[in-house]
């Protein structure tokens, strides 16, 4: 049996189809939310998976759930249960105050338009430790796993009726891995108007073809997946650009879908994003859901010709140049920094007077302030970031 969605959408529909021939109404989809939808097994699942030494990706498929017909773009979520029960999620748990609440399943992925999603064993891995409660102490040999598959159809009011997939079963072999909260999840800008503006999406091109996106410094992160709003503020020009999650690759990306600021995730025919004028600009990214705002920025800004870095590591001298990201109206600038031998600290100067300076509390990213303190920095090898507009900076493992 099906059940019919009522919303906004099925009511306008339902004014067209009235209004249409009655000749036609048999001819005229209606938008019915089904039963399940089919979840394909893998064939992984017909063995023990050791999710320590798999280091290839696992991936999942599964069909479009029939809607009668009518046409929608649904969305997805990967979901994982410990003991295919699926009745208190991770997110329900962690908004019980009064701790009640234990969660026996939780997303494995973000929204996904695509009928398939590929994940590590490592993800897999650290999801059911952190649903079972798993130390080094307890952790099985062997452990079985549910997966599913929900689909909803976003609305502009919230969404519709969910439907879940069949439940799939996977036997893995866990192993313990120290849980820390996940780093904030980055995207990058990439584009004729970005950085050197020649296209290059590779691991070796971010900080020349490519810049990553910062924290927001009023923010929280997703512990678990990293995921929150992150921005990047600076000059753009109407030659276009995209913005991708993973250097060295095209599959999760944003464009447009009109050549200008109507912004689309994983479209395979999707456009540059270009905006209408040259000038500085707002980009902010909800990572969570693939949001993603323009806006004109009207603060007043100032360009410097070069920018420093100093610190404990250099002795504090002032001849340290950072590298500018862009030819010309330029705020974005990196450096390549080895303190592998011990920890050290670190601030970003215009020149050798000091007069105009940048320092923060935070380590590996924050918000730099005018004369703020010496950045505290752990002994490795890092790419620093620093966007001279905002003062935000952030210190890449390399």
């Amino acid at each position: 049996m099906k059940k019919y969605f009522k919303s906004a959408l099925l009511l306008l529909c339902s004014v067209c189809l009235f209004a249409a021939c009655a000749d036609d109404n048999d001819s005229n989809p209606t938008l019915k939310i089904p039963e399940t939808f089919v979840l394909n097994t893998p064939n992984y699942a017909g063995y023990t998976v050791d999710l320590k030494s798999t280091t290839d990706s696992l991936s999942l498929s599964w069909s479009q759930p029939d809607f009668g017909g009518f046409p929608v773009a649904a969305h997805y979520m990967v979901q994982v249960s410990k003991g295919d029960s699926f009745k208190v999620s991770q997110e329900q748990a962690d908004a019980d105050q009064t701790g009640a609440k234990k969660a026996d399943y939780a997303n494995l992925s973000s929204v996904l338009t695509d009928c398939k999603y590929k994940y590590s064993a490592e993800e897999l891995d650290k999801l059911i430790e952190q649903l079972n409660g798993w130390d080094e102490t307890n952790i099985p040999n062997k452990a079985n796993v549910f997966v599913r598959v929900m689909s909803y159809i976003p609305t502009s009011t919230g969404t519709t009726d969910t439907v879940y997939s069949n439940v799939v079963k996977l036997n893995v072999a866990p192993y313990y891995v120290m849980l820390k909260a996940a780093d904030p999840e980055l995207w990058y800008l990439i584009g004729a108007c970005i950085g050197d503006g020649q296209w290059t999406n590779s691991a070796d091109a971010v900080g020349k073809s490519m810049i990553p996106m910062y924290v927001a410094p009023d923010q929280t992160y997703n512990a678990k997946t990293g995921k929150g709003i992150i921005e990047y503020v600076g000059y753009l020009t109407t030659a276009g650009f995209k913005v991708v999650k993973t250097p060295g690759s095209w599959e999760d990306q944003l464009g447009s879908s009109d050549g200008a600021l109507t912004i689309v995730h994983n479209d395979g025919g999707s456009s540059n994003i270009c905006v209408p004028s040259d000038g500085y600009y707002k980009i902010t990214l909800n990572t969570e859901n693939y949001s993603m705002t323009v806006v004109p920025y009207t603060p007043a800004v100032s360009t410097y010709p070069q920018m420093l870095i100093a610190g404990d590591f250099n002795g504090w001298g002032t001849s340290t140049a950072m590298t500018a990201c862009a030819s010309s109206n330029n705020h974005d600038w990196f450096y390549d920094l080895d303190t592998s031998a011990d920890k050290t600290t670190a601030k970003f100067l215009t020149d050798s007077s000091w007069s105009t300076n940048w320092g923060g509390n935070d380590f590996p990213r924050g918000a730099a302030t005018q004369g703020g303190a010496n950045i505290p920095v752990d002994a490795g090898k890092y790419r620093v970031f620093f966007n001279d507009i905002t003062g935000v900076y952030m210190f890449m493992a390399k």
